[in-house]
């Protein structure tokens, strides 16, 4: 997935001294002071660091994915950036450094806002072994530091205990779990486990923020809402990948309407009330990662038909009611790309795993009658 267009200026990224690098960079902002002075610019960028991100990877393409994304992501949300680089296989065996700092244009007759981007690159397993060792003395002190695990599961990685102590949050991306049942067990244990500190955020379960708000929305109205309890068959498409995002989905509607799992499979679910849910491939499409949603369908006992349909940036909402009577509306996707999902404004604003609701998102008005007054 890209990780989004971002109007910032990279400076070249400087070799150091793993051991150096907090003094690299005090170098870096110093030297950008005096090339601003020299040039009759003012004052020196602003240095507005609003927390760490330190994006953990382990391949060369997921870590020039975790650069972009940085600087992207400064603009809106400048920041001291490490980007760990574990390579346990590769040569020659060390640990390697770079600092470099980027900004963001000025706006408005304001300075520029830089951030900060370390890459620490660990080859051979002794120096992959030592990367937690080299990323805490330069977490940004009295600021929240993030860790965004860019592959698989990180809950079995012997990385995690040394680096959660000190996270205030853990954004992984299910849809790259290898496991996914195991790998979400894990992941639940965690969230219930009371020492286990950084809240856990999931990019997969950020991207189904729309298709769950437009499902909930649907029956937001007095008209809508008595066919909730009347669904039997829902079908989730997916485009071609694994169906992680279609489980989620699923599993979030059939918890929010209480149905009890009977028997499950990789392309369906059938529930103890006789509701089923059905899972469908359908090809991937270039402009889309491999398992997002292509669209849901949601039947009724008495052939109501509600559906929601991604087409490229939009998707469709269809309500169709026994006698024939259709609406339909188009409404805008945002884009699914690293940096939207993060987005917010001074923090990584990803969705916590945790239930963001425990009934759907509709707002039941309550009509009231005024008691009579007495005489």
């Amino acid at each position: 997935m890209s990780a989004g267009p971002g109007a910032v200026s990279p400076v070249a990224p400087r070799m150091v001294d793993p051991a150096r690098v907090e003094r690299e960079l005090a170098a870096l902002w110093r030297e950008a002071a005096e090339a601003r002075a020299l040039a009759g610019q003012g004052r020196m960028h602003n240095r507005v660091l609003l927390h760490t991100l330190v994006a953990h990877t382990d391949d060369p393409a997921a870590a020039q994915q975790a650069r972009d994304a940085a600087l992207a992501l400064s603009p809106r949300q400048p920041a001291r950036t490490i980007v760990l680089e574990a390579l346990p296989n590769a040569e020659p065996a060390g640990l390697a450094a770079t600092v470099a700092l980027h900004h963001a244009p000025a706006r408005n007759g304001d300075e520029p806002v830089c951030g900060e981007l370390v890459t620490l690159t660990a080859r051979g397993a002794e120096a992959v072994g030592r990367l937690p060792g080299a990323v805490l003395p330069l977490l940004l002190t009295n600021l929240p530091s993030f860790l965004w695990w860019s592959g698989s599961s990180p809950f079995r990685h012997p990385a995690l205990p040394a680096l959660a102590p000190v996270l205030d949050r853990l954004i992984v991306d299910s849809l790259n779990f290898a496991s996914p049942q195991q790998d979400w067990a894990e992941l639940d244990r965690a969230v219930d486990d009371p020492h286990f500190v950084p809240i856990v955020s999931d990019l997969a379960w950020a991207r189904l923020a729309p298709w769950r708000y437009h499902t909930a929305q649907i029956f937001d109205g007095a008209a809508t809402l008595p066919f909730l309890r009347r669904l039997t068959t829902i079908t989730v498409r997916y485009h071609s990948g694994a169906p992680v995002l279609a489980w989620l989905y699923a599993g979030w509607l059939a918890s929010r309407l209480a149905w009890a799992a009977a028997e499950r499979d990789v392309q369906f679910l059938r529930f103890a009330g006789g509701q089923q849910v059905r899972f469908e491939s359908l090809p991937r499409q270039s402009d889309l990662g491999a398992g997002f949603l292509a669209g849901v369908r949601l039947e009724t006992s008495d052939g109501a038909l509600f559906e929601i349909a991604r087409h490229g940036a939009a998707c469709a909402v269809t309500q169709r009611f026994p006698g024939g009577m259709q609406t339909e509306r188009v409404v805008p996707l945002r884009p699914e790309t690293i940096v939207e999902l993060f987005g917010g404004q001074g923090t990584i604003n990803v969705n916590s795993w945790s239930p963001d609701s425990k009934k759907f998102a509709f707002v039941s008005y309550e009509l009231l009658t005024k008691p009579a007054e007495s005489d």
